[in-house]
């Protein structure tokens, strides 16, 4: 039988099939009609030809002169287009922190975001160091989206589409949506391929006005293509399982649902899917448990729940709903940690000696029922600020917190000495009212409480990875690779003028290096930027079938465990874990349907998963970014405090200190000096009056406008004179795709008040990539955004790891 007939598990290990086929024909390629020859054992014609389309869609193939290549044993090179500023682009591979290939407006054939190219390289033209290479498209092989979200805008005749992506350079003629408001977004559908001339496209969903509760969160689902509802098999097999377990559910399971066992959560979390327990050890040292929610027990790979979990990859968090892995009479009810409820869990019980080191490790399927559903504002109450009345009110618990407390501070210790870092960036909390607005930020604290269940789930996530690593069985492996040496570089130039030294070789840094970079500005004001700086330094994590390690946490085996209601790779894990306790993992070989050769499908599933989680991470960055400006805008005029977080010759980039956002000070209002860009300080300085501004330092700044389409705020230096009238005419020197700030030591002269020179710059995004800005006859404005990306830095770990 072929491949086709098969489940949906399958798909991955037949393009695998193929596309080693083809790398072993490498330049000479294979006839379509020999490669269906080759695997007609294994697989149908139509289900070849099937695989083969995906590939190309990937850009791991390509079909030429009626010939199909492994794009890899090319010449060629494959991507995905990431659009930037003012028209041009770049071809991003899919790891992440990969520089990428800079693409001119002129070379991109109609490629738009998102969508996957076959590419060549350029000879090299006048390049000086710092310069990413080019390139240019030759065929565009897949395209990512077929619907745009926008505003329309009115012309004469004609109605345009205004992008959400507001790097979208694409014109779009749409039809429909004639009593519509210009405020109001849609969803459009485009018809047919990029050809000359704008694209067409027609309304088939109408959003509404973002100011409308709920409109905002919607724009940014659509855009994001997040899925929101779930197909009715799924949901025919939620609806079939019980509310809670029972009878046949309970059977070879340890039983603890007499242990004092409690679920740590914000007071807003929306599920509960892992559980702690800490009793006395021997010889004054700790046995910790760690119960994570048994989900596979009730999802069965390949069946719809599962491959539904597998399209989402993760759960989104927004400030005012969840868009959930699983339906929530799994997510909310039968694999949500509830207390006083029965509840099947995986276990990880460690045993540590008083110093917190593990002695020894077991893993179990158990039975639990939460004695506790407590917050970490509670915890650290009960810890910190304990009452009399506490220990009547909360019995065991109380006692076992203390223990808790105890082996926090051991595991951290131990964590720390060998060199795995810390980021506690503030956060802004967006408090919204009843209808979903914004009324108030506040800083989101992270306090011991926290940092008890970071601890502990760190601990469970290595002691699975090492078990796992241990049988040398395929699974899924959480990784974060050292940094490129090039952003190293970068990042000590950034701080050598605050007085920093980032010591040691640059091709082999230890992460003890950063953390002592991290440990210096500790309690200082440059605190949140250094720490910025050395998060953009770092890779992103993803998830791979190897287990290289994870460089944040100074760890040699990691992977997630602890999270399997919102993160597919969780359940994944799950699996293979039961299936060791089962003693049905040999040799790479699982028992089940689907399940035999998940070795073969685990790069796919991983690249899947990697994919998932950004597109999670972006949405809710773009969301909550919105929400802060549109909440901004009623208050234009006002001054505000801030810190200097970027500095470039167009201008300063700066965070407001109470809401955690920043904006662009551009350097046309700067109009009291001739101010001089030096890329070595990281300032400008004023050539009269020798008034500099610096990296790091604080200035006051007035909220000019607000740029909603951007996302972007407009600030202006308090104090500053009023900046000349502008002059009409195209900017000159517009920046190129470099680097940042490796052209030596000379220094850009900018006249404040008035256009400028615009050196070499590199915007991040969120991870990093260079970014070159870009023109469009129809759009209004200019957009210099900061390095460090809308909404701020991510983190390479935080509370789940």
């Amino acid at each position: 039988m072929g491949v086709s007939n098969r489940s949906a598990g399958f798909e991955g290990v037949l393009r695998q099939w193929v596309l080693e086929r083809l790398e072993r024909a490498g330049r000479r390629g294979l006839e379509p009609e020999k490669l269906t020859e080759a695997l007609a054992a294994e697989a149908e014609p139509e289900a070849v030809r099937k695989a083969l389309a995906e590939l190309a869609a990937d850009g791991r193939a390509v079909d030429w002169s009626r010939r199909w290549y492994a794009v890899e044993a090319t010449d060629w090179v494959s991507g995905r287009i990431q659009l930037l500023e003012r028209g041009d682009a770049l071809i991003v591979g899919d790891s992440a922190g990969e520089p990428g290939l800079y693409v001119r407006a002129r070379d991109l054939k109609g490629a738009g975001e998102g969508d996957v190219v076959l590419g060549r390289r350029l000879k090299p033209r006048g390049r000086r160091r710092g310069r990413l290479p080019e390139a240019a498209v030759v065929r565009v092989l897949g395209r990512r989206r077929r619907t745009l979200v926008g505003t329309l805008e009115l012309g004469r005749a004609r109605r345009w589409l205004v992008p959400f992506d507001p790097k979208e350079s694409a014109e779009v003629e749409v039809e429909g949506g004639d009593e519509l408001l210009e405020t109001d977004y849609v969803v459009v559908e485009v018809a047919g391929e990029r050809r000359h001339g704008p694209l067409r496209a027609r309304v088939v969903e109408m959003l509404g006005d973002p100011e409308q509760p709920g409109v905002d969160a919607e724009v940014v689902l659509r855009h994001f293509e997040i899925p929101t509802e779930f197909p009715p098999p799924a949901l025919a097999e939620a609806a079939a399982l019980p509310e809670d377990p029972g009878g046949a559910d309970f059977d070879g399971r340890e039983d603890l649902r007499a242990a004092t066992v409690v679920t740590i959560d914000g007071e807003d979390a929306r599920d509960f899917d892992d559980a702690i327990s800490v009793e006395p050890g021997e010889r004054g040292g700790w046995r910790l448990g760690v119960h994570i929610a048994d989900v596979a027990h009730y999802v069965p790979e390949t069946g719809p729940l599962d491959l539904e979990a597998y399209r989402r990859g993760t759960s989104v968090y927004y400030p005012d709903r969840v868009v959930p892995m699983f339906p929530e009479r799994l997510s909310a009810g039968l694999c949500s940690l509830r207390p006083e409820r029965p509840r099947l869990t995986v276990s990880v019980f460690l045993d540590l000696d008083g110093d917190g080191e593990v002695r020894g490790h077991r893993f179990a399927e158990t039975l639990i029922a939460s004695a506790r559903r407590l917050t970490y504002g509670e915890v650290r109450r009960l810890l910190e600020e304990p009452r009399p009345a506490d220990r009547e009110a909360y019995g065991e618990v109380l006692p076992m917190l203390g223990r808790a407390r105890r082996l926090m501070e051991r595991l951290r210790k131990r964590r720390t000495s060998r060199g795995s870092l810390d980021f506690d960036l503030p956060v802004g909390h967006l408090v919204l009212d009843p209808q979903g607005l914004t009324v108030d930020v506040r800083a989101a604290e992270r306090n011991l409480a926290h940092r008890l269940i970071e601890e502990f789930m760190i601990a469970a996530n290595e002691a699975v990875a090492a078990e796992l690593a241990g049988h040398d069985l395929p699974a899924l492996y959480r990784v974060h690779d050292p940094p490129d040496p090039d952003d190293l570089e970068e990042l000590r130039q950034f701080l050598r003028p605050l007085g920093i030294d980032l010591a040691g070789d640059l091709e082999s840094l230890h992460p003890s290096a950063l953390q002592k970079v991290l440990r210096r500005v500790e309690d200082h004001p440059e605190e949140a930027l250094v720490s910025t700086l050395v998060l953009r330094a770092l890779r992103q994590a993803l998830y791979s079938p190897e287990c290289r390690g994870h460089y944040a946490l100074a760890s040699r085996r990691y992977t997630h465990f602890t999270s399997p209601i919102r993160r597919y790779p969780d359940l994944l894990v799950h699996r293979r874990l039961k299936a060791l306790l089962a003693g049905r993992a040999a040799a790479g070989r699982e028992s089940g349907p689907g399940a035999e050769l998940l070795a073969d499908r685990l790069p796919w599933i991983a690249e899947r998963c990697s994919f998932t989680e950004r597109r999670a991470e972006s949405s809710e960055r773009e969301l909550r970014r919105w929400k802060l400006v549109r909440f901004l805008a009623a208050r234009v005029g006002e001054t505000f405090p801030g810190r200097i977080t970027g500095v470039q010759p167009f201008g300063l980039f700066v965070e407001l200190d109470e809401y955690f956002v920043d904006g662009l000070v551009p350097i046309r209002t700067m109009a009291d000096d001739y101010y001089v860009y030096d890329p070595e300080r990281h300032e400008l300085v004023g050539q009269e009056t020798e008034r500099r501004f610096r990296l790091a330092s604080p200035v006051e700044v007035v909220l000019t406008g607000v740029d909603d389409r951007r996302r972007s705020l407009e600030l202006a230096v308090a104090g500053m004179p009023p900046p000349p009238e502008r002059r009409r005419g195209r900017p000159r020197g517009l920046p190129g795709p470099e680097r940042p700030e490796r052209e030596g030591s000379s220094r850009s002269q900018v006249r404040g008040g008035g256009t400028g020179g615009h050196g070499p710059r590199r915007e991040r995004t969120e991870r990093g990539e260079a970014e070159r800005g870009r023109s469009s006859r129809r759009r209004r404005g200019r957009d210099d955004r900061p390095g460090r990306g809308r909404g701020g830095p991510r983190r390479p770990h935080g509370r789940r790891h």
